[in-house]
């Protein structure tokens, strides 16, 4: 085999090895639905703990909420093919003692609290996140929120019903009047 070959052959085996994740989320995103019927991570009673997490978090407004664009079967898909098992058994055992120190401090498990319970709740833990320096890991919480929004803001729904969405933006507009009503402009 001659080097120019072999140069182009690796260059193949590179561009796959960079493109591979790109392209499972690819296909991934072809998928018409998701089901609850498939979990892969999450039982149904963790299950329904994070949809009551994720709402609480990001609750039905004028836009729909998390569990509206289905975000707590979407984290179990990426607990289930992106996460290596040490963070997938560190993210159970997080929720896991989430709902235990929620029944200790309010005597009930999340599920059982009323709406402005569980916002009492996810303040309190909201503060105590923010107070605690990242030492070696972050409050589950913390951890919890972030997939969360994130999760949301990658849904289409999340997307065109919460930001000033276009496809191809315009030109460059470096002065921009900002008031009150104006939406993050998000594109491609």
């Amino acid at each position: 085999m001659e080097r120019r070959e072999a140069v182009i052959k690796i260059s193949w085996i590179l561009k796959s090895v960079y493109l591979a994740p790109s392209i499972f989320t690819g296909f991934l995103s072809c998928k018409s639905e998701v089901s609850s019927a498939n979990l892969y991570v999450f039982s149904k009673e963790q299950d329904k703990l994070v949809t009551a997490i994720a709402d609480s978090i990001l609750p039905r407004t004028e836009t729909p909420s998390a569990s509206d664009v289905k975000v707590n079967l979407y984290l179990d898909l990426m607990l289930n093919e992106v996460f290596e098992d040490a963070y997938k058994n560190s993210f159970l055992k997080g929720l896991d003692e989430f709902d235990e120190n929620c029944k200790a401090f309010t005597g009930n498990n999340f599920l059982e609290l009323n709406e402005s319970e569980k916002q009492d709740y996810l303040n309190r833990l909201e503060k105590e996140a923010n107070a605690v320096e990242k030492v070696n890991l972050e409050p589950f919480f913390r951890r919890f929120k972030m997939l969360v929004v994130t999760i949301y803001f990658s849904t289409e729904q999340g997307v065109k019903q919460n930001l000033d969405y276009a496809p191809i933006p315009g030109p460059y507009l470096g002065d921009v009047e900002f008031t009150s009503e104006t939406r993050i402009m998000k594109g491609n």
